[in-house]
C-alpha cells in the first residue's frame, strides 16, 4: 500500500511539473530536425502556426504521459496471491494450487531457508485464502483489505464490512472535485467528472454484490488474466483521475480560458461619458428655458422637453452605451488574443 501511494504522489507530481518541461524541449527538438530536413517547414515564433506546432506536442506529451502512467499502474499494484502462487485466476484446479502450494512452501520453509521466513508465511496466508472459495470470491473482489475480516462468516458479511471504505474512497474523489471547484483548478470535464465517479462506484458496487462481473470487468480481464476482478477496477479509477488531469491539461490548449478584461475600468470610463452627455442635455435644457422666458410657454417647453429628454436617455444613451462597450470590450479582447 505505501508503494501505491508512493506511486500515485510520484504520478500527481509528475502530472504538474513535467508535461511543459518536456514539451518545450520535445518542440524545440523537432524544430532543429527539421531546420536540417526541412527548414520551411519551421514556423516563426509567434505566429499561429508556430501556437499549433506548440499545442500539437503539448498533446503528444500529455498522451505520451497518460499511457506511462496507466503502465505505472499496473506495475505499483505488484504481485497477487494468484501470481505468488504460480496461477492463474481464470486457469487453476484445487490439485494445481495444492501442488505449487506444498512445493513452494519446502523451498521457503525457515528449517531450510532462514532469509524466506516472510515469504513462506505470505505464501502460508496466499494459500489459505484461495483454498477456500468463500475467500477467494472475497479476494477476487473486494481485494486483501476485505478478507482480512476476523468476524465475517459469510460473502454478504465480508461485503457489507468492506463496502463503507470503498465508498470512503468515492467520497474523497468527490471532496477533492468540490476543492477543485472552490479553488478554480480543472474547469475542463467538471459534470462529467462527478458523472465518471458515480459510474466507477456503482461498477465497483455491481461487482462486490452480484456472483458475475459487469461486462466491461470481463472485457479487462480477459486482456489482462493475470489480475483479478478488484485489481481491474483499481486500474480504471487511476484511468479516471488520470483522463480528466489529461483533459485539464489539454483543454486550454484547444479551449483557451478567456484572460481577465478590465470590464470595471471599462464601464467606469463608458459611464463617465454618458455623464458628460447628461451634463451636456442638461445645459441645452437651462438655455430653452431661458429662450422660452415670460412667454408664457415655459410649462408647456418644460413638459415636452423633460418627455423627449426621458425618451432619449432610455432608448439612446442606453443603445449607446451599449453599443460602445460592446465594441470596446471586444477591441480588448482582441488586443489580448494577439500577445
Amino acid at each position: 500500500m505505501a508503494k501505491r501511494s508512493s506511486g500515485d504522489f510520484t504520478s500527481i507530481l509528475g502530472w504538474m511539473l513535467l508535461p511543459q518541461l518536456a514539451a518545450s524541449y520535445l518542440l524545440k527538438t523537432v524544430h532543429w530536425i527539421l531546420l536540417r530536413v526541412a527548414p520551411r517547414a519551421v514556423p516563426h515564433p509567434k505566429t499561429p502556426r508556430y501556437a499549433l506546432h506548440q499545442r500539437m506536442s503539448y498533446v503528444f506529451v500529455i498522451a505520451a504521459y497518460l499511457l506511462y502512467t496507466l503502465w505505472s499502474t499496473e506495475q505499483n499494484l505488484g504481485a497477487n496471491y494468484y501470481h505468488i502462487l504460480g496461477l492463474r485466476p481464470d486457469d487453476f484446479s484445487a490439485s494445481q494450487l495444492r501442488h505449487n502450494y506444498r512445493r513452494l512452501s519446502l523451498a521457503l520453509h525457515p528449517d531450510k531457508n532462514p532469509d524466506g521466513e516472510q515469504q513462506f508465511i505470505l505464501v502460508q496466508h496466499a494459500y489459505n485464502v484461495l483454498a477456500d472459495p468463500l475467500t477467494r470470491f472475497v479476494y477476487n473482489h473486494a481485494g486483501e483489505a476485505a478478507v482480512m475480516c476476523q468476524t465475517c462468516k459469510t460473502v454478504s458479511d465480508y461485503m457489507l464490512a468492506a463496502i463503507p471504505r470503498r465508498l470512503a474512497v468515492y467520497l474523497t474523489y468527490v471532496m477533492g472535485s468540490v476543492a477543485m471547484q472552490v479553488f478554480r483548478i480543472g474547469k475542463y470535464g467538471t459534470y462529467w467528472r462527478y458523472i465518471a465517479i458515480g459510474s466507477f462506484a456503482a461498477l465497483e458496487l455491481a461487482m462486490m454484490t452480484r456472483t458475475t462481473d459487469p461486462v466491461l470487468i470481463r472485457v479487462l480481464l480477459w486482456m489482462a488474466p493475470h489480475r483479478t476482478s478488484f485489481e481491474m477496477s483499481q486500474i480504471l479509477q487511476q484511468v479516471m483521475i488520470c483522463f480528466f488531469i489529461a483533459l485539464n491539461q489539454i483543454g486550454p490548449q484547444f479551449i483557451p480560458q478567456e484572460k481577465n478584461v478590465n470590464t470595471v475600468a471599462l464601464a467606469k470610463q463608458l459611464l463617465a461619458t454618458t455623464r458628460n452627455t447628461t451634463a451636456e442635455i442638461q445645459g441645452k435644457a437651462e438655455r430653452l428655458a431661458g429662450f422660452y422666458k415670460d412667454t408664457g410657454l415655459e410649462r408647456l417647453a418644460s413638459e415636452s422637453f423633460e418627455n423627449e429628454l426621458q425618451l432619449g436617455m432610455t432608448i439612446g444613451t442606453s443603445h449607446k452605451f451599449r453599443e460602445e462597450y460592446i465594441d470596446r470590450l471586444n477591441a480588448e479582447r482582441s488586443q489580448i488574443a494577439l500577445k
